[in-house]
């Protein structure tokens, strides 16, 4: 043959999740559940462990803030962006809010509270999953709003600063204080809740004549569910705050 063949790219099908497009950050809490399992191990196992979590849980965070958006008939470009850009938006919004929370938590630990101190290590975390204690709970709710406005900076201009997302969020104190505090409430009620559901899932585990499988699977299910609702309930309210904060700049100018 004498024809040269030519090579088309590979097209990959484009996956939706149709009217259950809330599903659609559950496999990065999946991954994010199974590597806080991990960290019990303790070692070099902890810290890659926590890092693949942190960043599962940011891409969730990101998917489930995309379409929250979109729901509330918002725009946004963050369903254009590839896997590479999504970690790379990752990559800079993580960074400085990472740095945050160590130099908080350290502050706070040499001011002598040293159990809250290291409670506040586990905010980002908190975002998903449950936090210990009420005061880890508003500081997760606080880091959620940072990491929403980091975010959307990330996808208008390509770059994340703390000091500006620091800033945009005093300037729309009105709407996201109270944000914030909702959540906060929110995810105190989700955590007592969690916590009658899990004396549950503990005696089903320990008294149960079920297969170990079956066990693991129920008690899986039970971490990444709520984390799920968590997620959900949190930029639900914060979007909304967002979206009301907007409109009232509009006005005023």
């Amino acid at each position: 043959m004498t024809n040269a063949v030519a090579f088309q790219p590979i097209r990959l099908p484009t996956v939706s999740y149709g009217p259950f497009r809330l599903m659609e950050a559950v496999p990065w809490l999946m991954l994010a559940a199974a590597m806080r399992v991990l960290t019990v191990k303790g070692g070099l196992v902890w810290f890659f462990a926590s890092i693949f979590s942190d960043i599962a849980i940011f891409l969730a965070f990101m998917l489930a803030a995309r379409r929250m958006i979109e729901l509330t008939d918002g725009k946004t470009a963050l369903g254009r962006l590839s896997f590479a850009q999504q970690l790379i938006i990752a990559r800079t919004v993580l960074v400085p809010v990472i740095l945050m929370i160590l130099v908080v938590s350290i502050t706070v630990v040499c001011m002598g509270a040293h159990w809250t101190g290291f409670n506040l290590l586990f905010g980002f975390d908190g975002i998903a999953f449950d936090q210990k204690t009420p005061v880890g709970m508003v500081w997760s709710a606080f880091l959620a709003a940072v990491c929403l406005l980091l975010l959307l900076k990330a996808e208008n201009t390509g770059k994340a600063k703390l000091f500006d997302a620091l800033r945009e969020l005093w300037q729309r104190s009105v709407c996201m204080v109270p944000a914030i505090i909702a959540v906060s409430f929110a995810d105190i009620g989700l955590s007592v809740v969690q916590g009658i559901v899990r004396t549950v899932v503990y005696a089903f585990w320990h008294n149960s004549t079920a297969p170990s499988f079956i066990r693991a699977l129920v008690f899986f299910f039970f971490v990444f569910a709520f984390a799920s609702i968590r997620l959900w309930t949190t930029l639900a309210i914060l979007v909304f705050a967002l979206r009301e904060s907007y409109r009232r700049f509009a006005r005023a100018t």
